[in-house]
């Protein structure tokens, strides 16, 4: 049942989401602009502890999702509830928990980062001296303290992001939403980035969107799977590669005619090439392989991911 809160309510409810485990529940979500569906009928129950990823294709619905979660968009049926209570209805009880770090951090390239952090605690309301005190704490958590007087615009990317996930924590949200933090980052950044976040999941809601599997691959406890505007998968890493064992093939390519896959074949994703020490091996994600000799292997989450996305996989 949907709660009705007054402004007093609303913030008392946020305290008291504040002090015990969260539940976020996506409950019939549906979001069409015009005849375009979006996506319908999304439905997840999410809690705090454990990074949360939402994986899925280009155009699979994510960034949608991200903007009704993050209260810059209303969908059109359904509804988002934080214990109970509708932060459609009522978005402050959502932004009064919220830090969201999105793909492009925006910042003042003429500011350090001290002074981009005080800027965004000033916008976030936070007095003066809190805000030094919570500036001077994340800057040394996520080594940015030895910046001083460098310019965000001399800033590595991965280093901008580390800027964003302070910039996120300001004012100790209790729930973090991540929108595709990882792209363009050298592959250091990114175990960086990943390890930060999987950290703060131990005691915030982290969402992490990617379509990056590696991304998640190590840290999420949970996995919500996205295609064509429906939660394919709900669950965690292990049971989705544990459903996909019986499906992954492994054997070496040969230089006869009979090969048996086909430049085009090998495009498809479904099939990847494998350097091993006795030469080159096909990995085939298939039912049935298309050479007898072919052996079972263990699935990579990326490849039980891959399967269910083009339905090899039984879900």
């Amino acid at each position: 049942m949907i709660r009705h809160f007054n402004h007093e309510s609303l913030v008392n409810a946020a305290k008291e989401v504040d002090e015990r485990q969260m539940e976020l529940l996506i409950q019939n979500l549906s979001m069409s602009y015009g005849k375009t569906k979006i996506f319908s009928d999304l439905n997840a129950t999410l809690h705090d502890g454990g990074l949360i990823g939402l994986l899925g294709p280009n155009g699979a619905g994510k960034t949608t999702l991200l903007k009704i979660l993050t209260t810059l968009q209303k969908p059109t049926k359904g509804d988002v509830l934080i214990d109970g209570t509708s932060m459609i209805a009522h978005p402050n009880v959502m932004k009064n928990l919220l830090g969201y770090l999105p793909q492009q951090v925006p910042y003042f390239p003429n500011l350090t980062a001290g002074e981009y952090l005080n800027y965004i605690a000033g916008m976030k309301g936070m007095k003066a001296k809190e805000a030094r005190r919570e500036t001077g704490s994340l800057l040394e958590r996520l080594h940015l303290a030895d910046t001083g007087h460098k310019r965000l615009k001399d800033f590595s990317g991965g280093m901008r992001q580390r800027v964003g996930i302070a910039a996120t924590l300001l004012n100790d949200p209790k729930i973090i939403i991540a929108d595709e933090p990882s792209t363009g980052l050298d592959p250091e950044e990114r175990v960086t980035l990943r390890n930060i976040l999987g950290e703060l999941a131990n005691d915030h809601l982290v969402l992490l969107s990617t379509h990056i599997v590696s991304d998640v691959e190590a840290i999420a406890g949970q996995i919500l799977l996205i295609k064509e505007g429906h939660f394919l998968y709900q669950g965690t890493p292990s049971d989705l590669i544990k459903r996909s064992i019986g499906h992954v093939w492994e054997y070496p390519v040969t230089t006869a005619d009979t090969s048996p896959l086909t430049a085009k074949q090998l495009e498809e994703p479904t099939n990847s090439l494998i350097q091993r020490p006795d030469g080159i091996q096909i990995r085939e994600i298939a039912k049935t392989p298309r050479q007898p000799q072919a052996r079972q292997v263990l699935p990579s989450l990326e490849e039980a991911y891959l399967g269910a996305l083009k339905g090899v996989i039984s879900l």
